[in-house]
C-alpha cells in the first residue's frame, strides 16, 4: 500500500509538471500570436487604421465656390453674391429626421416643399454632409434658433453667399435665376463639383452659362469631438470662384425699353447690327428673380404660373407671332431679285383681291384701297394687295427660301436657353403636319406674314439686321467675350435693290403718308422701319374688325422692325405689343434713348398704327 501510494504521488507530480509545460507552451504561443497581430496592426495595417481613426476625429467639409458675377456693358453689377444665414442639418448626427423637422417647424416655419426638398437631398448625398433646410433666415429666425440650438444636436446655422439681383424684374427673363436643385437635378449633377452647393442656374443666362459661373468647390478639414460636433478647422483647400460674365446689354437701355412698354404685354429686342451684340432684350410683364433664390412657396409659384399675363413667359425668345407686314421688305426684295417686279411697275389696289378674278376676297387693311401703287408706296403705306399679287408670282417655295435666308424659321443661336424657331411653312410641311395639300390662298396670305407663319421678336430683330447691313449681319449674343460670328450672307440681292428697300423703309418714318410717320415726328436721326399688324383671330369674308369692340385678348398685335441711322446703323430693333397699338412709338423711344443724349421718358398720345 505504501509503495502504491508513493507511486501515485510520483505520477501525479509528473502529470502536473507535464500539464504545466503544455500550459506554458500554449501561453507562449498565444503571446506570440498576440505579438504578431500587434506587429501586423502597427506596421502592415498602420496606414489603414490611422485613416479610420482620423475619420472618427476629422471631417472634410466642402466649401462651395463664390458664383461668378454678371456685369452689363458699362461694368454695372447685375448679379452679385451676398452673405446670408442658412439652417443646415448633418443627417448622421440626427436620430429621427422627421421628428427633428417637426420640432424645428415650431421655431422656424418650414413649408412642406422645403422639408421634402431637404429629404430628397439627404437621399442623394452622404449622411455626413450637411444639407440646407432653409435659406436666408431672417434676423428674428436666427435669434430664435440660437437660443434653442441646444435642443437640436446635428442642426446648425451656416453663413454662406447667396445670389442677389439688384435690378429685380428688369432682368428677370434675361439673367434668369439660381434656385435649389430639385430631385431631378440631383440625379444629374456631378456630385464632386457640386459638393456643398445647393443652388444652380435654372433659366436665362444663369442656366446657359452654368458651367462658366459655377466654379469648383474647396474643402475644410474639421476636427470633431466624440459627438461629431465640429470643434475647429485644421486645414483648408480654397474653392475656385466661378468666372465673371460681362454682357453687351446696357441696363439704362433695358430700363428705357421696359418703361416704353409700360403695362402692356410685349417684347423688345435691340441689337447692334455691326457685331450682333444684344443691347436690350425685354419681355413684359416680368418677375423678380430674387423670389426664386430665397425659395418660393407652392401657392406663390402657382399664382405666377397661372397669371393671365404670363409673367414667367419670355416673349422675346419663346413668343411666336405672325410677323405680319414686317416681312414685306423681304418679299419686295425677293420680287426685285427674281425680276418678278421692278421699281416702276404699278398695281391697282381697290381694297380687295381675288385669285384669278373669282372666289374669296382678300382684303386690304385700308378699306378703300391705295389706288395705283408701286414698290416704294407698297412698303411706305403697307399695301396688302401689292403683296397678294407678288406672293402669287413668287410662289410659296421661293418666298420660303428668302424667309429662311434672313433667319426666319430657325433658331438664331443666341446664348439663352429654350429659344423657339418659329415657322416658315412649305408644301412639304403642311402635308406632314395636316395631311392636306397646299392651297393658292395660303400663298397669298403668307405674302403679308399671316397664315401659318410664325416668328419670335429675336428673329425679327435679326431680319432687321439683315436689311440694316445690306445682307451681312452677325449672330446675336449677350456675352461680350464671344467673337462676333457672321451669319450666312444674303447674296442674291444687288446693292441697287438694297438701296430701294431701305429708302422705302425710310419713307415709312419720314413721309407724311408713312405708317410710322407720326410716331417718328421730330426724331433727329434718319430711321428706317416697317410696321405690322398681326391678327389674333381670322375674320369672315365680309366681317369688319373693330379694335375697341373686341375683347382685349382678341385684339390685333402691333409690330415694328427698324434700324438707325440709315448710314452706318448702330441699332436694329424689333417690337411687339400684344393686343395693343403703337409699337412704332415704343421703338422710337428705345432708339432715341440709345442714340441721343436726351430721352423723352413720357410717351405722348399717338394715333393708332396702321398695317
Amino acid at each position: 500500500m505504501r509503495h502504491r501510494h508513493i507511486h501515485s504521488r510520483s505520477q501525479e507530480k509528473h502529470l502536473t509538471s507535464h500539464r504545466a509545460f503544455v500550459g506554458i507552451i500554449l501561453i507562449g504561443l498565444m503571446i506570440l500570436v498576440l505579438l504578431g497581430r500587434v506587429a501586423y496592426l502597427q506596421i502592415t495595417d498602420h496606414q489603414k487604421y490611422t485613416t479610420l481613426s482620423n475619420r472618427n476625429q476629422l471631417r472634410l467639409v466642402p466649401v462651395p465656390p463664390p458664383r461668378g458675377l454678371i456685369y452689363d456693358t458699362k461694368g454695372r453689377l447685375l448679379a452679385k453674391n451676398i452673405p446670408a444665414f442658412h439652417l443646415a442639418i448633418i443627417p448622421e448626427q440626427v436620430s429621427d429626421l422627421p421628428l427633428t423637422l417637426e420640432k424645428l417647424n415650431e421655431i422656424i416655419p418650414l413649408s412642406d416643399e422645403q422639408r421634402q426638398a431637404f429629404l430628397d437631398k439627404v437621399d442623394q448625398h452622404p449622411a455626413h454632409q450637411r444639407q440646407i433646410v432653409k435659406l436666408k433666415l431672417s434676423e428674428e429666425e436666427v435669434s430664435r434658433f440660437a437660443v434653442n440650438q441646444y435642443q437640436f444636436p446635428g442642426v446648425l446655422l451656416t453663413v454662406d453667399l447667396i445670389r442677389d439681383y439688384p435690378y429685380g424684374a428688369l432682368l428677370g427673363h434675361v439673367i434668369g435665376y439660381v434656385s435649389e436643385a430639385n430631385k431631378d437635378d440631383l440625379t444629374k449633377l456631378d456630385k464632386k463639383r457640386y459638393a456643398g452647393t445647393y443652388q444652380l442656374g435654372k433659366i436665362g443666362l444663369e442656366k446657359f452659362y452654368e458651367e462658366l459661373l459655377q466654379g469648383l468647390p474647396g474643402y475644410q478639414q474639421m476636427e470633431t469631438d466624440v459627438l461629431g460636433r465640429e470643434v475647429r478647422a485644421l486645414s483648408s483647400l480654397p474653392s475656385t470662384p466661378g468666372t465673371d460674365l460681362h454682357l453687351s446689354l446696357d441696363i439704362d437701355l433695358q430700363a428705357a425699353a421696359t418703361a416704353a412698354l409700360g403695362e402692356n404685354r410685349g417684347a423688345i429686342v435691340a441689337v447692334d447690327p455691326s457685331n450682333g451684340e444684344i443691347l436690350a432684350i425685354v419681355s413684359t410683364p416680368s418677375f423678380d428673380p430674387n423670389l426664386f433664390v430665397r425659395g418660393l412657396d407652392q401657392r406663390s409659384y402657382l399664382a405666377l404660373r397661372q397669371a393671365a399675363d404670363r409673367p414667367l413667359f419670355n416673349r422675346a425668345i419663346h413668343g411666336q407671332y405672325p410677323p405680319a407686314s414686317t416681312i414685306k421688305p423681304i418679299v419686295a426684295l425677293a420680287g426685285l431679285s427674281t425680276q418678278k417686279v421692278n421699281t416702276h411697275q404699278k398695281v391697282f389696289d381697290p381694297g380687295w383681291y381675288q385669285i384669278n378674278g373669282n372666289g374669296r376676297y382678300y382684303r386690304d387693311w385700308q378699306k378703300k384701297g391705295h389706288g395705283w401703287t408701286d414698290l416704294e408706296k407698297s412698303i411706305r403705306e403697307s399695301c396688302d394687295i401689292y403683296y397678294y399679287i407678288l406672293a402669287e408670282k413668287l410662289g410659296i417655295t421661293q418666298m420660303g427660301s428668302w424667309f429662311s435666308d434672313v433667319g426666319l424659321g430657325k433658331p438664331t443661336g443666341i446664348d439663352l436657353p429654350g429659344e423657339q424657331k418659329g415657322l416658315v411653312p412649305s408644301i412639304a410641311w403642311k402635308k406632314k403636319a395636316y395631311k392636306t395639300a397646299w392651297y393658292p390662298g395660303e400663298t397669298v396670305i403668307t405674302g403679308i406674314g399671316q397664315g401659318y407663319m410664325l416668328a419670335t421678336p429675336l428673329q425679327l430683330a435679326v431680319m432687321a439686321s439683315y436689311i440694316a447691313t445690306r445682307g451681312q449681319p452677325y449672330s446675336p449674343h449677350l456675352n461680350k467675350k464671344i467673337i462676333p460670328q457672321k451669319l450666312p450672307p444674303l447674296k442674291n440681292a444687288s446693292p441697287e435693290h438694297w438701296a430701294t428697300i431701305i429708302e422705302s423703309m425710310h419713307q415709312v418714318t419720314q413721309h407724311p403718308r408713312g405708317t410710322a410717320y407720326r410716331h417718328f415726328a421730330g426724331f433727329t436721326l434718319d430711321a428706317a422701319g416697317k410696321t405690322g399688324t398681326a391678327q389674333v383671330f381670322g375674320l369672315k369674308a365680309n366681317e369688319k374688325y373693330d379694335h375697341d369692340s373686341v375683347a382685349r385678348h382678341l385684339r390685333d398685335h402691333s409690330l415694328f422692325i427698324g434700324f438707325a441711322p440709315i448710314e452706318n446703323p448702330k441699332i436694329a430693333i424689333a417690337v411687339i405689343l400684344e393686343n395693343q397699338k403703337a409699337s412704332a412709338s415704343v421703338a422710337r423711344q428705345v432708339m432715341e434713348a440709345y442714340l441721343t443724349e436726351n430721352y423723352h421718358a413720357q410717351q405722348t398720345e399717338v394715333p393708332p398704327t396702321s398695317s
